[in-house]
């Protein structure tokens, strides 16, 4: 199976794969993007995005998920989605709808890419299960996992493919409760 994990920052998707690589050392693990770009020091280390920065990582997450397409057993830490929802965060903070930006030109790639998964797992920020953390700015988290919540449940973007539309499911919980739900999809 080929999946996605996805969601705002410190939610714990890397705790989640890193899980389920444990219980399924089989799987290939796909780093994220944003590391990705950064051990490859072509993206500058920040934890609030640029457009610039977002759409390279978006690039390369596309590339990542047509490179992987034979794969059968592969997880990945994000997906496009991811981009496009960090994206809409940048832009509302300038009163700009994605629509109206190079990141909506995307849209076709991204929906061919998504065809080569056969499971996103979301994990949601929610009030019965928090996340513990320390951050800079929580607002932005919020508006993030906000946009992330009108992408998958609401498909606002018309960015998933509708032949081969790969399952997308919420995951929250403590990390045990994460896994087994994970687990439940294969």
């Amino acid at each position: 199976m080929r999946i996605a994990i996805s969601g705002t920052h410190f939610m714990g998707k890397t705790t989640l794969i890193e899980d389920f690589i444990e219980k399924h050392p089989n799987y290939k693990y796909e780093i994220e993007p944003y590391y990705k770009l950064q051990d490859e020091e072509t993206m500058d280390l920040s934890l609030e995005f640029g457009l610039g920065s977002l759409l390279e990582q978006l690039n390369y997450s596309i590339d990542q998920l047509n490179d992987h397409a034979s794969e059968r057993t592969i997880i990945f830490d994000r997906c496009p989605i991811d981009f496009i929802a960090y994206s809409m965060s940048v832009l509302d903070q300038d009163a700009t709808d994605v629509n109206d930006s190079e990141i909506s030109e995307r849209f076709p790639e991204i929906k061919d890419a998504l065809n080569n998964l056969d499971l996103i797992v979301f994990l949601p920020i929610t009030k019965e299960h928090p996340i513990e953390y320390t951050e800079e700015n929580p607002a932005y988290r919020k508006l993030a996992d906000k946009f992330f919540k009108e992408i998958y449940r609401d498909d606002i973007c018309d960015v998933f493919p509708s032949y081969s539309h790969p399952k997308i499911v919420e995951i929250w919980g403590d990390r045990m409760t994460r896994i087994k739900k994970l687990e439940s999809y294969l």
